[in-house]
C-alpha cells in the first residue's frame, strides 16, 4: 500500500544515517523531491523519487487502478491457501489489493489498486461510497419487496441504511447501497421472503462495469480524478 512519510525518516532508512545528518542534508540543499530542492523535513508519499546530491537514491513507485469483472465463484481475497483466491485468476506483475468484497457467489465489477491512500478512501465506511448491483430473485416481485429494502432491514442486529431501487424486470431490480455489510443484500432480500439467485456490481464510485466477465481494463485519468475528488 501506498503511506506518507516524512522526507527525513526516508533518509534514515534508505541511507542508514542519523536523524541529525539526514536534517543536515535537507538544511542544505542536497536533497531533492522529483524536481524541486527542499529544505524542510515535507511528507512525501511512494509516488515521490528522492534525489541526494543529483542521484536517484529512490525511485518513484507507479500506482495501478484498475477495473476487474469478476466472475462467481471466487473469493475476494490474497490469501494463496484459500482455494479460488484471487491469484489464481489474475497475473499482475504489481502488489495490489482489492477495494472492498464481493462474496463468492456475487459477480461484477471489482476494482484493485496499489495506491494505499486511494485504497483507505474507498473503504472508509464514513465516506459513504455508493456501490449499484443488479439483483435477481427467485420468483416475482411484488409492490411492497422495493419499499422495504429502500427504508432499511433489519439484519445482524442492526437495521441498514436507507438505499435506492429501481425495478428492471419481473424478477430482477438493481439497488445503490452506501454501506457493505457481509452478504447484506441477500440477508436483506431473505427477509422479505426472497432467495438471491444472481448478484452483479454494475457500478463502485461512479466507476461503471463495461467489461465481460474475467476481463480487467485501467482506469482512465478521468475515473482516477473522479474517485480521488470524492
Amino acid at each position: 500500500m501506498q503511506f506518507r512519510f516524512r522526507l527525513q525518516y526516508q533518509l534514515v532508512k534508505i541511507l542508514g544515517i542519523s536523524n541529525k545528518e539526514a536534517k543536515h542534508l535537507i538544511e542544505e540543499g542536497a536533497v531533492k523531491v522529483n524536481t524541486t530542492i527542499v529544505s524542510e523535513n515535507i511528507p512525501i508519499d511512494e509516488t515521490d523519487s528522492i534525489f541526494l546530491h543529483n542521484k536517484c537514491i529512490r525511485k518513484a513507485k507507479q500506482l495501478f487502478y484498475i477495473a476487474w469483472h469478476k466472475p462467481r465463484g471466487i473469493e475476494t481475497t490474497l490469501n494463496k491457501e484459500i482455494e479460488n483466491n484471487l491469484h489464481t485468476v489474475l497475473n499482475f506483475s504489481f502488489e495490489y489489493f482489492p477495494v472492498g468484497r464481493l462474496d463468492k457467489e456475487s459477480e461484477g465489477l471489482l476494482l484493485l489498486t496499489n495506491d494505499g491512500i486511494l485504497y483507505n478512501k474507498l473503504i472508509d465506511k464514513k465516506n459513504n461510497i455508493p456501490k449499484t448491483y443488479r439483483v435477481e430473485v427467485d420468483k416475482e416481485i411484488n409492490n411492497t419487496l422495493l419499499p422495504f429494502l429502500e427504508n432499511g432491514v433489519e439484519i445482524m442486529g442492526k437495521t441498514t441504511l436507507p438505499c435506492k431501487t429501481k425495478h428492471m424486470g419481473t424478477t430482477t431490480f438493481e439497488i445503490t447501497l452506501v454501506e457493505g455489510l457481509n452478504r447484506q443484500i441477500r440477508r436483506m432480500c431473505y427477509k422479505a421472503g426472497y432467495t438471491v439467485t444472481r448478484l452483479i456490481r454494475t457500478s463502485f464510485a461512479g466507476i461503471t462495469l463495461n467489461i465481460e466477465e474475467k476481463q480487467h481494463r485501467q482506469l482512465t485519468e478521468g475515473e482516477i480524478k473522479t474517485l480521488k475528488t470524492l
